[in-house]
């Protein structure tokens, strides 16, 4: 558990040690994006206990992510 508290740490941080180094904008956005689902199964799978659930609800947990993210970046992309 306490290596999860730590990658979390790390994708949380991650971003602010970027922006202070000089990173692009876009860089940060594709960034925080990874981040965010990195984060996002580290969440469902650790602190909801999902790791045991059925595999249905698992994937409908870990599934929201990925697909906001992707509708995010998608629109960032042609918009």
């Amino acid at each position: 558990m306490f290596a999860v508290y730590i990658a979390l740490m790390v994708c949380t941080m991650a971003p602010v040690i970027a922006m202070q180094t000089g990173a692009d904008a876009s860089v940060l956005l594709w960034l925080v994006f990874a981040l965010v689902i990195v984060k996002a199964l580290l969440l469902v799978d650790h602190f909801m206990e999902m790791r045991k659930a059925p595999a249905g609800w698992r994937l409908a947990a870990q599934a929201w992510a990925p697909i906001i993210v992707s509708a995010l970046a998608v629109s960032h992309w042609t918009g």
